[in-house]
């Protein structure tokens, strides 16, 4: 443990400095960090899923009223060629699977928020919407304007 990079830091300047290095160039490029981070495994196909349904809620405008059910899994589905219950399921199984090697507490320090409690596990919603907040914080502190897509409607 001597060599463990986190006694160096708290663990919020740790995830900081893993996820944000030096600075964002894109979304994409934070997600892709923040995801390897926490240990989502790339194989799963709900890894996908998760962050094409960020960077949809990232696209649209922060006072639009997201619903997941409405806007972001049949958009996903028929991108993707799924179903909007198979998107929804296997969102779901890529955080549990997370959830379940308890890397995702560490998300707690990045936002320094309880979003994830050790007896609760977090909501796909609770979590999409907790890392696009993030995002969006993260991209005013940084005074850039990072966008994925667009906001289109269908």
């Amino acid at each position: 443990m001597k060599d463990d990079k986190r006694n160096n830091y708290s663990q919020h300047e740790f995830m900081m400095k893993l996820v944000v290095g030096n600075g964002i160039e894109s979304v994409e490029e934070a997600v892709h960090r923040l995801f390897f981070a926490l240990g989502f495994k790339s194989k799963l196909l709900g890894t996908t899923y998760l962050k094409e349904a960020i960077r949809l809620w990232f696209g649209f405008p922060a006072t639009k009223r997201v619903v997941l059910t409405a806007d972001i899994y049949p958009r996903i589905a028929k991108k993707l060629d799924s179903t909007p219950d198979r998107v929804e399921r296997a969102i779901r199984n890529a955080i549990i699977d997370c959830y379940d090697k308890g890397k995702l507490i560490w998300y707690n320090d990045l936002v320094r928020s309880e979003i994830v409690c050790p007896p609760y596990k977090p909501t796909n919603g609770e979590f999409i919407s907790s890392v696009v907040s993030w995002l969006r914080i993260q991209c005013r502190q940084h005074a850039r304007q990072m966008t994925f897509l667009e906001y289109v409607e269908i």
